[in-house]
C-alpha cells in the first residue's frame, strides 16, 4: 500500500513538472505586456508597452477583437509600444490580446468594463455652498 501511495505522489510531481512550461509561458507573457488603463473602456485609448518586443525585420503588431483594428508595435530601445482604440459597443470582459514580436508571438488578456469610473469628487461637501 504503501508503494502505491509513493507512486501516485510521484506520477503527481511528474505530471506537475511537465505542465510548469505551459503555465510559465502563459505568466511570462502577462508580465512582458502591459496596459495604461489597465481596466479600459469602450472607445478609450489604450497604451501597451512590450518588453523585448524591438522592431527587427519581421513586422511586430498587436491584435484584439476589443480593438477597432491591428496596431503596428513601434520600437522604443530593446522594447515596444503601441496605442489602440477600444472599440465602442464592446461588452465587459477580458478580451485575448495577441502581440506578434517578430518570431515571437505573446497571448493576454486586457479587461473591458462599460461601467462608469466612480467620482473623486463628490458632488455636494457638506457645508460648502
Amino acid at each position: 500500500m504503501r508503494l502505491l501511495s509513493t507512486a501516485v505522489v510521484g506520477a503527481a510531481i511528474v505530471g506537475a513538472g511537465l505542465l510548469a512550461p505551459a503555465t510559465d509561458e502563459a505568466t511570462a507573457a502577462s508580465r512582458d505586456v502591459s496596459f495604461s488603463p489597465s481596466v479600459a473602456q469602450p472607445g478609450q485609448h489604450v497604451q501597451i508597452d512590450v518588453l523585448k518586443c524591438s522592431v527587427g525585420k519581421k513586422r511586430h503588431w498587436v491584435h484584439s477583437k476589443a480593438f477597432t483594428k491591428d496596431v503596428p508595435v513601434f520600437g522604443k530601445g530593446a522594447n515596444g509600444e503601441a496605442k489602440v482604440v477600444v472599440k465602442h459597443g464592446v461588452k465587459s470582459g477580458s478580451y485575448k490580446v495577441t502581440v506578434h514580436c517578430g518570431s515571437r508571438t505573446l497571448v493576454t488578456k486586457l479587461r473591458v468594463s462599460n461601467k462608469p469610473w466612480p467620482s473623486v469628487i463628490p458632488s455636494a461637501l457638506p457645508g460648502v455652498r
